[in-house]
């Protein structure tokens, strides 16, 4: 029996110690405050107006970079200290951010949402990419060796600019064409690039009829829609040896497509949905948000399995929310 119950005390105390050696990342949300979550531990970043979101991270060694806004200001903080990203009008935000060697690269728009430019931020020095819509916006990046590629819209377009070279992806047809490219991933020579296409249509509700779509290598194809979505999206990839994660949701519940089966994390309509996924050895990271009522939270699911990170108040629809996430050992 002593035997029995040291096995089991050593098992718990290095199951623990492992657990404990994985640092889990999450940037997002929680009402006005940008916060930071260091395996569920909640840590409220600072800013200088009455409002602030975290919307991606990136980890290297110790340091920890993410990427946001602070009222009409874009900005990233580094360990939680705060630096206010230049522009040129009086609205900016930062969406994404990739790391490479010494080199931050921080993606966002400079402007307002009907007259915005498209821009990047390296090592805080600002460029704005080409476009041809009065509005555009960077969403996502990668950077795959001296190659930089960059993910957004531009106008009614899905675009992706290839050092600065910009080039448009193909749409579905309708009334009125939009499409929307959200994520990006590098695979050997492959390019990822997942988003949304309507047609310009829209139901009694308002809402404009989407599909959940990927381009591979420029080529348009749309994600397998099993149960007929109502209003399908891809918001995030990961590539993972010979499997494909798209992650994204139907416009009310949050789910994810594995290699093109749509697998459902949530099914009661009440609006949630996977904003990044992080893949860590055989552990299968998803993080965004999830509705319970007059509730919100912010939530990651490991492998299936919720969990409910903590936040101060209940808030709204995108007041509270989990948008980037990085997995280190």
């Amino acid at each position: 029996m002593k035997k029995t119950m040291l096995a089991i005390t050593l098992m718990l105390v290095f199951g623990l110690s492992f657990v404990q050696a994985q640092q889990i990342h999450i940037a997002g949300n929680d009402d006005n405050d940008a916060v930071y979550w260091i395996n569920g531990w909640r840590i409220v970043l600072p800013k200088a107006s009455n409002y602030a979101g975290a919307n991606a991270i990136a980890v290297s060694g110790s340091n920890v970079y993410i990427a946001g806004v602070d009222g009409y200001d874009a900005v990233y903080w580094l360990n939680g200290s705060r630096t206010v990203l230049p522009k040129t009008s009086d609205r900016a935000y930062a969406g994404a951010i990739a790391l490479s060697g010494s080199d931050v690269y921080i993606t966002g728009a400079d402007g307002y949402s009907d007259a915005s430019d498209a821009v990047y931020w390296l090592n805080g020095s600002r460029t704005v990419l080409p476009k041809s819509g009065r509005s555009a916006f960077a969403g996502a990046i990668a950077v795959s060796g001296t190659n930089v590629y960059i993910a957004g819209q531009d106008g009614d377009d899905a675009v992706y600019w290839l050092n600065g070279r910009r080039m448009v992806l193909p749409k579905l047809g309708g009334p009125r064409p939009w499409a929307v490219a959200t994520a990006i991933a590098i695979s050997g020579s492959d390019i990822y690039i997942t988003g949304a296409c309507g047609e310009g249509e829209y139901d009694e509700l308002g809402n404009t009829y989407s599909n959940a779509v990927y381009w591979l290598n420029g080529r348009l194809n749309i994600i397998n829609n099993e149960g007929g979505l109502p209003y399908p999206g891809a918001s995030s990839i990961v590539i993972s040896g010979s499997d494909i994660y798209i992650g994204g949701g139907d416009g009310y519940n949050a789910g994810y497509w594995l290699n093109g089966r749509y697998i459902e994390l949530t099914s009661d309509g009440q609006q949630s949905n996977v904003n990044a996924i992080a893949i860590s050895g055989s552990n299968v990271y998803k993080v965004g948000f999830r509705r319970d009522g007059n509730n919100w939270h912010t939530v990651y699911w490991l492998n299936g399995r919720m969990v409910i990170l903590p936040r101060t108040g209940t808030g709204s629809f995108g007041d509270a929310s989990a948008n980037g996430i990085v997995v280190t050992p």
